[in-house]
């Protein structure tokens, strides 16, 4: 291809990107972005929307995602898509037709709060009063959660303290702290907002009900703080990393068995699935397999530089095609061009994603295919010639050497960065000859 055709080509799209972008940027909407933090009443935003400040408060409608950030953050009005939001204190006391996703501080659901969708709160304290509905499920990992709402289907909680005299409409999975272990103050020397803090611990009031099951893992059984009997039965399962009176010794012994076979079986994992993958490369990619190793084991070192260069460039350069991505879909957002905004967005990282999952799958599997491949065919020549044209037994040694030799602490590692920087290295060489190879048979065709 001629230099002047390939500037055309970069050239006119970007002319047309220009030309529609200031041509007919009246007739398009993009994201919205709020610096004072209100949205009044009578207000209506027709988009997403990003907010911050000291304090934010959305009181009118915001027909999109809202993400909300600030000091203190409440919700009065009405959002018609998900929230998405991070400050020390959140109050919630309107409707949020998706999922709400928070981590502050405290949050409060006021009795008129509506989520359409799931709860997912990270933090401090929550407080559901009630009248306050979250419709599907709500996840929680906090040191208390009061739950005087309603909830449509499952409560599941990692707590210190977890009470309960609402409604849930299914199960509750959680687990809880015993009586008088935790204190507030591990984790969180302060609780801005919050006014009441309760005891560690479970209580279910004889006002709540649950539809399904609850099922709780606490260092003691709390049955007497338990005084609803659920439709599903109740599940307590003791738990030692809960018990800080447990025999340590014993929780020892158990975790070092757990580990070995949990070590062991994760090898026999790696086995088998370099195994299926180095098979179905004999199967379908002989030749290419063959040319790959043979230029591991002709050019080792050169492929060892060659493998960290090829890392460092892709995922350099992956970091930067990121950063030029997020810049045209600003681009985009500045001259009101929102569709394209999110075309760029989602088309972008959706072929950078790929890219690099296809990589990480070569970085991951394929260059240890190839180095044990090429190790396993030295061996066999080595030690039994004969088996040599026999591609399945060099993939049977060479992944069951590696295998071994990987799960060696500390040597192992450097073994791993090894054979992964040789095999890419190899691949990138043999993907070069292919390139010269080609290049040389067009100019014979030309000639």
């Amino acid at each position: 291809m001629s230099s002047k055709r390939k500037v055309l080509i970069i050239l006119i799209p970007l002319f047309l990107v220009l030309t529609l972008g200031f041509g007919i940027a009246a007739t398009a909407k993009a994201v919205e972005f709020d610096q004072d933090g209100i949205v009044e009443a009578d207000e209506i935003i027709d988009d997403d929307l990003f907010i911050g400040g000291d304090t934010v408060e959305i009181n009118g409608t915001v027909n999109g995602d809202l993400i909300a950030f600030g000091s203190v953050v409440k919700i009065n009005g009405t959002v018609h898509g998900s929230l998405v939001t991070s400050a020390q204190s959140v109050l919630v006391n309107g409707n949020v037709d998706g999922s709400v996703y928070a981590g502050s501080g405290t949050l409060t659901l006021g009795s008129k709060t509506e989520i359409g969708r799931n709860l997912y709160y990270g933090g401090f304290n929550l407080s559901a009063e009630p009248g306050s509905i979250v419709a599907k499920d709500l996840l929680i990992g906090a040191y208390q959660a009061l739950l005087s709402g309603h909830v449509g289907r499952d409560v599941r909680a990692g707590v210190g303290a977890l009470e309960i005299d609402g409604f849930v409409g299914n199960d509750v999975i959680a687990a809880v702290s015993g009586p008088g272990e935790v204190q507030q103050a591990f984790f969180f020397p302060s609780a801005p907002g919050v006014e009441t803090v309760i005891p560690s611990g479970i209580r279910i009031s004889k006002d709540a009900e649950i539809g399904g099951s609850l099922e709780y893992k606490s260092s003691v059984d709390q049955s007497d703080s338990i005084e609803i009997s659920p439709a599903g039965g109740i599940t307590f399962e003791y738990d030692p990393a809960l018990d800080p009176q447990s025999d340590i010794d014993e929780v020892g012994r158990v975790s070092s068995n757990a580990v070995f076979f949990s070590w062991l079986i994760k090898q026999i994992r790696v086995f088998i699935t370099l195994m299926l993958l180095g098979g179905l490369i004999i199967w379908q990619m002989p030749a290419l397999l063959k040319k790959v190793s043979k230029k591991a084991e002709r050019e080792s070192m050169p492929s060892l530089g060659w493998g960290l260069v090829s890392v460092l460039i892709v995922y350099l350069g992956a970091f930067i095609a990121a950063g030029l991505i997020i810049a045209v879909a600003i681009f985009f957002g500045i001259v009101t061009l929102g569709e394209l905004s999110r075309v760029a967005l989602t088309v972008g990282f959706s072929s950078l994603a790929l890219i690099l999952a296809a990589f990480g799958l070569l970085v991951s599997y394929g260059s240890k295919i190839v180095v044990a491949y090429m190790v396993g065919k030295l061996l066999i020549r080595w030690l039994a010639p004969k088996f040599e044209d026999q591609p399945i037994w060099p993939m049977i040694i060479g992944v069951l050497l590696y295998t071994f030799l990987r799960a060696i602490p500390f040597l192992g590692f450097a073994i791993g960065v090894f054979v992964t920087l040789v095999g890419i290295g190899a691949m990138w060489l043999a993907y070069q000859d292919y390139k010269l190879l080609e290049s040389s048979s067009e100019e014979a065709v030309e000639v």
